[in-house]
């Protein structure tokens, strides 16, 4: 996460970040509370914003939060309310 703050400008680093957080959280429930408290769901959200245009990020960036959300009733909230369902339109759409 800190590395995607520090980087936000690049699709590559915003990607393979994502990558990175899909696979960490896949069942691997103790992962997902981690990343959720640790501010998770808002940075993936951001990389999807700032990088509407790149397939890799977007790709990466749902899968990443489809593993955050599954079983994760924390998780779900966070993404409503950090305004994840219209951003996953917005990628869905492009």
């Amino acid at each position: 996460l800190a590395a995607m703050r520090a980087h936000a400008t690049s699709a590559g680093v915003q990607g393979n970040a994502c990558s990175a957080l899909r696979n960490l959280s896949h069942k691997h429930a103790e992962n997902k509370t981690r990343i959720g408290e640790a501010g998770g769901v808002p940075t993936v959200l951001a990389a999807m914003r700032a990088h509407a245009t790149s397939a890799g990020v977007q790709g990466n960036a749902c899968s990443a939060l489809r593993n955050l959300s599954h079983k994760h009733a924390e998780n779900k909230t966070r993404i409503g309310e950090a305004g994840g369902v219209p951003t996953v339109l917005a990628a869905m759409r492009a």
